[in-house]
């Protein structure tokens, strides 16, 4: 895991970067918090998602997904469950460069229903806050 791998290394690198989003993309997705108490004991949202995607009989990549989130996009919403799943590989050689993880996701851009879609004014009254590191 990323934070393992940090430790270890004493450095932060880009694949770690990688598995970090993945685990964003995970929590936009199910609408779950990175370590939650339904995951087990010393679970997090990787280990949970896995198991349920990846799970042997009847296994659904759906039944990840956040109940509030629109079932109009279900194909997009699991190729992107995907790209998440790909970022959060165990192995960090395994995972995608950030520059493939942006072409992917490039790559599942919705381009059926606008049921979706956010109006300018929809976002009109969104502030963008950057903190100072």
């Amino acid at each position: 895991m990323a934070v393992t791998e940090f430790a270890y290394s004493s450095r932060a690198t880009t694949k770690c970067d990688v598995y970090s989003f993945g685990v964003i993309l995970m929590e936009l997705l199910t609408g779950k918090k990175p370590v939650e108490a339904e995951f087990g004991e010393n679970r997090n949202i990787v280990f949970w998602v896995s198991n349920k995607v990846e799970g042997k009989e009847g296994a659904r990549p759906s039944e990840v997904f956040d109940p509030r989130l629109s079932c109009s996009f279900k194909d997009d919403m699991i190729k992107v469950l995907r790209v998440a799943i790909r970022c959060t590989y165990k192995a960090p050689t395994s995972r995608p460069t950030m520059k493939e993880v942006v072409q992917l996701l490039i790559e599942v851009e919705p381009r059926g229903s606008d049921s979706c879609k956010l109006s300018t004014k929809d976002v009109s009254n969104v502030t963008v806050v950057k903190k100072p590191y």
